[in-house]
């Protein structure tokens, strides 16, 4: 059974946590957020683990995803309700770069992780469109992502459940390859058989 703990995001809000590993080496954490008077609200699952890019043009990045499951968004559950409003339920995924945590000599205060894309939140875990999310949001979410991808990299855990991941993207990237072999092999062939019949021609004009 899991042990529940905490931590305090950068901006000092605390979330109770227990760390499940999946399959594939995956950290799913499902989190409560626990405010200074004792009460608790359960939050939902966050899903982090090395970018899923096969052939990445960036190393090191983490792929944060809300909820559980699927990569379809819509086939997830625990989905974690972080959003405001009428959209509390953030959706979607994102790729990370902790390196953006390194602190900075010239930049004040403590480094907040940077997203490539917009973040997005819908009324329902499943079922609902996803709206942009707005500027409270998404800030509440920087905050705890942040938090949640430092004790990530801490963890004594995460080299093995990387290394697990990384066989698990190295099956694929087998695939890939060999099928990018086999396909330059029947060019090849196809080739062979073009210049044969080439050259045969050239031998009829030589003769004739």
């Amino acid at each position: 059974m899991s042990k529940t703990t905490t931590f305090a995001t950068p901006a000092g809000h605390t979330y109770a946590y227990t760390v499940e590993t999946l399959e594939n080496g995956e950290a799913a954490y499902d989190l409560t957020r626990v405010f200074p008077d004792g009460a608790e609200f359960p939050v939902g699952a966050i899903v982090v683990h090395p970018n899923w890019e096969l052939f990445p043009g960036v190393e090191g990045l983490l792929n944060i995803q809300f909820g559980k499951g699927s990569t379809d968004r819509h086939e997830r559950t625990d989905v974690p309700m972080i959003g405001g409003g009428e959209t509390p339920y953030v959706v979607g995924s994102h790729l990370v770069n902790p390196a953006d945590l390194t602190p900075d000599a010239d930049t004040e205060g403590t480094p907040l992780l940077k997203f490539r894309k917009a973040m997005l939140a819908a009324h329902f875990q499943t079922g609902s469109p996803s709206e942009r999310s707005g500027k409270d949001t998404f800030e509440r979410v920087q905050d705890l992502i942040t938090g949640l991808v430092t004790l990530y990299k801490t963890d004594k855990a995460t080299p093995k459940r990387e290394a697990t991941y990384a066989a698990f993207l190295n099956t694929q990237r087998a695939e890939t390859v060999q099928k990018e072999i086999d396909a330059t092999n029947a060019k090849i062939q196809a080739l062979t058989i073009h210049n044969a019949e080439l050259t045969q021609k050239l031998n009829t004009y030589k003769t004739a």
